[in-house]
């Protein structure tokens, strides 16, 4: 009987393999503190920022829209009635529906009323409506309640800014006396 002859595995290359371990152990490392920095800064800004915010003149007849641009106007107010009593609502006015009664009437609502957070994205997809089908971009006004979230009037002015709109303006209306 012939004897066998044992033949030696290969060794694995350790080197190779603990190299990449290593680096993405330090990947992971400066990401993980690359997020808790971020988080921490998101943090600070966001307590200075609402600290710093101006305050709003107080309006007069906020409901009441005259005058509608040849843009949209995006109109936000406190919901007396309805579903969404006490809440702020947005509202997207053009020359078609110019005023929130007609846009009240509207029993498909496609002028309004909408919590901010779905309002937004149907401004955002109404700006995309008109750039992709390559009408002249509107002006857009913005007469926001006292109330609104800074961050949504921030948003919708990003939005526009990528529309390529040109102008975006704000409405007032003073109240009387001041």
């Amino acid at each position: 009987m012939a004897k066998r002859v044992e033949e030696p595995l290969p060794e694995m290359e350790w080197t190779s393999l603990i190299d990449i371990i290593f680096q993405l152990l330090i990947f992971f490392m400066v990401t993980m503190s690359l997020g808790t920095m971020e988080t921490r800064a998101i943090q600070r800004v966001k307590g200075k920022m609402e600290e710093n915010l101006p305050a709003l003149p107080e309006m007069e007849k906020l409901s009441e829209v005259e005058n509608v641009p040849a843009g949209l106007l995006l109109h936000t107010e406190v919901e007396k009635e309805g579903k969404n009593a006490g809440k702020l609502v947005a509202y997207i006015l053009d020359q078609m529906v110019p005023s929130i009664e007609e846009a009240k009437k509207d029993t498909l609502h496609t002028h309004g009323p909408w919590l901010l957070k779905e309002a937004k994205k149907r401004f955002k997809r109404r700006l995309d409506d008109i750039f992709y089908m390559g009408e002249t971009m509107p002006t857009v006004e913005i007469r926001a309640h006292k109330d609104t979230d800074f961050g949504f009037i921030l948003d919708v002015m990003n939005y526009a800014s990528a529309d390529s709109v040109e102008a975006v303006k704000f409405r007032l209306s003073w109240k009387k006396g001041e």
